[in-house]
């Protein structure tokens, strides 16, 4: 498997050559739940749906993989969790006045180690716009569950060591890939979507890579 590419198509088959303890840790934010019109998204039609999420939502080929993982907004799915692990939670509004903004204020991961300590991070998200929006750039999110790269990079810092491979199979718009390539971890992506496959080796390409 080549390392440090994005590699469009369904993450199922793609992962079966991908041999067991080739990766040392699998960081990835799944597309659950893209297709619910709920009441607080009055311009539905602005957002993509992601390609097969009609589909019964299934992680366990994922749970089968020996490698340390951690998979964003695992409180949505914590029946298919195969222990308690500890969870990692992504304080993305900093203060009580912003918590007041619509929507959640914080986000939970779900982290496959059997012991330890639960994690905080506190990175402030951009909301609407890109998530990395510190940098006042004004630059529309690419991708409607968008993580800031600042968030992946204190996450990867946290869980792997330079020259570790990190697999994501819902690469999106490139997050991990980013946040890997700054801080000298390879990556492998994987990701259905042609157009998100574009956006991300675009991202890739740009200087900083955000």
């Amino acid at each position: 498997m080549k390392l440090n590419t994005i590699i469009q198509g369904d993450c199922i088959e793609v992962m079966k050559d991908i041999p067991d303890n080739s990766v040392d840790l699998i960081l990835t934010d799944p597309p659950y739940g893209i297709d619910y019109k709920g009441e607080n998204r009055p311009n539905e039609s602005k957002y993509k749906n992601i390609e097969n999420d009609e589909k019964e939502f299934d992680l366990s080929f994922l749970f089968k993989r020996p490698e340390l993982k951690i998979i964003f907004g695992a409180n949505n799915f914590y029946k298919q969790l195969p222990h308690k692990g500890i969870w990692i939670c992504w304080d993305k509004r900093l203060t009580k006045e912003a918590d007041k903004m619509l929507g959640s204020a914080f986000e939970l991961a779900w982290c496959s180690k059997e012991t330890g300590y639960y994690k905080m991070y506190r990175i402030l998200h951009g909301g609407v716009v890109n998530s990395d929006n510190w940098l006042k750039q004004g630059n529309k999110r690419f991708h409607p569950t968008q993580k800031p790269v600042r968030l992946f990079e204190a996450i990867i810092k946290d869980f792997s060591k330079e020259g570790d491979t990190i697999l994501d199979p819902f690469m999106g718009s490139g997050t991990t890939a980013l946040a890997c390539q700054n801080l000298k971890r390879n990556f492998i992506g994987i990701e259905i979507s042609k157009e998100y496959c574009d956006i991300a080796n675009k991202r890739l390409a740009q200087k900083p890579l955000l």
